[in-house]
């Protein structure tokens, strides 16, 4: 998923509000890096079967 559909998920959830992103590992450094530019926190990341879990916290702005 790149960083593009994470954010108009984003666009549909309120402030303060978890999304859940799958990511593959090419594109999870630009992802995190674009979301704390945005201001959204990144509250966990794992791995299972090579494809990353990120929990993501919108943030207010």
């Amino acid at each position: 998923m790149t960083f593009v559909k994470v954010k108009m998920a984003l666009q549909k959830i309120a402030p303060a509000g978890k999304l859940g992103v799958r990511l593959k590992e090419d594109a999870l450094k630009n992802v995190i890096s674009s979301l704390k530019t945005e201001g959204h926190a990144v509250t966990s990341v794992s791995r299972e079967d090579g494809i990353f879990l990120l929990e993501v916290t919108k943030g207010g702005g």
